[in-house]
């Protein structure tokens, strides 16, 4: 048996399970303002084997009528560079999210507990829950305000908050939104971004956002609302955007950067099988890693967790496993990094196994510490003002 049928004949037992489909449509049922590909992106490699792709954004924001051409992955045999094996003396020590409460507790300018809050009036937002009922916008300084949304977002919908805490964005079935802080909802035009399974993901500037769904990807300029159709390849994941600007994704087995829509490097995975929702730095990407491995044959790198990766090398900084028994963290979406915070440190959400609190906890990729930030009511999405972090 080739390898790659090895492969391929391992993830197609694995997500055929019956606990695991149920386990994994659970957890994207519950985050509603987060996009549901996680799951899905990793069954359709079929490998369950997740790759990056970094693509440079244009800037300019002017509509094209046309829908976007997309292209298949290339590939994984055409000369492309192999990600180098887990460095021994990078593998930390497995950390069991249900010990959560006990770690130290930082500062972060996020409330420790976002559910026991005053109402007010919030002037500078570092979170935005929503339980697919009702939105509340949540300030530093432990108040809470209730965020009216459009009309007819939908359950699916998500509701978005900038880098800066300044501007909102709302996809869902009755269209795309953004406003202001202090402003008013205007719906984007020319845009067939809605309905299921989108994603918003803001340019760190706050300038504009990148939506997509499973038919399209667009830029979106702000305040002007000009729209931009993206070529993202067909098998296309999750996307982060970097602080330059570029795009990575996940796609089946390969890292492609571009730069000014020209190729750059390319990686394939190898090792480092099952990357999955990634978050940008400078030099460095962080990913939730699923373990794609049989419990007889897997190693001491072979299990979910978090990695972390020089964007040039690719090689790994740091990963943190977690007990993965039930094919629970990475498959069902327990396990997010959210935002680099410095060079060494990211921050990431997690729902402990059992937990009626998802939590915001950073890791320090070279030391290994963990320090808790936030909590929150699980049934609840979070989503941060990453640019107001330690600010």
């Amino acid at each position: 048996m080739t390898e790659l049928h090895d492969l391929l004949h391992r993830a197609t037992d694995r997500i055929d399970g019956p606990d695991l489909a149920a386990r994994a449509l659970t957890g994207a049922r519950r985050r509603r303002a987060r996009n549901r590909g996680v799951v899905a992106a990793v069954a359709a490699a079929a490998a369950v084997v997740a790759v990056v792709v970094s693509v440079e954004l244009t800037t300019g924001g002017a509509r094209v009528d046309q829908p976007p051409v997309l292209s298949p992955s290339p590939s994984p045999t055409q000369g492309v560079a192999t990600a180098p094996a887990i460095d021994p003396s990078r593998i930390q020590p497995v950390w069991d999210p249900r010990t959560v409460e006990g770690l130290p507790v930082t500062d972060l300018g996020v409330p420790r507990v976002m559910e026991s809050l005053v109402p007010g009036v919030v002037t500078r937002p570092v979170a935005v829950l929503d339980d697919g009922e009702r939105a509340r916008l949540v300030g530093g300084d432990e108040v809470m305000a209730e965020l009216p949304l459009p009309d007819g977002l939908g359950d699916r919908r998500i509701v978005s908050l900038s880098p800066d805490g300044t501007q909102l964005a709302a996809v869902g079935i009755s269209g795309f939104f953004w406003r202001t802080l202090d402003g008013d909802w205007e719906q984007v035009r020319h845009t067939r971004v809605s309905g299921e399974a989108p994603q918003v993901t803001w340019l760190p500037d706050g300038s504009g956002l990148i939506g997509r769904d499973w038919n399209s990807a667009v830029r979106v300029d702000l305040p002007s609302g000009d729209v931009e159709e993206l070529p993202f390849p067909l098998d296309v994941g999750q996307f982060a955007v970097g602080p330059e600007g570029a795009v990575v994704a996940t796609v089946p087995r390969q890292v492609i950067e571009w730069h000014e829509g020209r190729e750059g490097a390319r990686w394939a995975t190898g090792p480092l099988d099952g990357l999955v929702l990634p978050a940008v730095g400078t030099n460095e990407i962080a990913f939730a890693r699923a373990n794609v491995l049989f419990d007889d044959e897997r190693g001491v790198a072979d299990r979910d967790g978090l990695i972390a990766v020089d964007r040039e090398t690719f090689e790994t900084r740091g990963y943190l496993p977690v007990p993965d028994d039930h094919d629970y963290y990475v498959h069902a979406e327990e396990l997010r990094p959210v935002a680099w915070l410095d060079d060494d440190t990211v921050a990431f959400t997690v729902l402990p196994e059992g937990s009626p609190k998802e939590y915001l906890v950073t890791w320090n990729v070279e030391t290994g510490a963990l320090s808790r930030i936030s909590c929150w009511e699980k049934s609840f999405s979070a989503v941060f003002a990453t640019g107001l972090l330690g600010s």
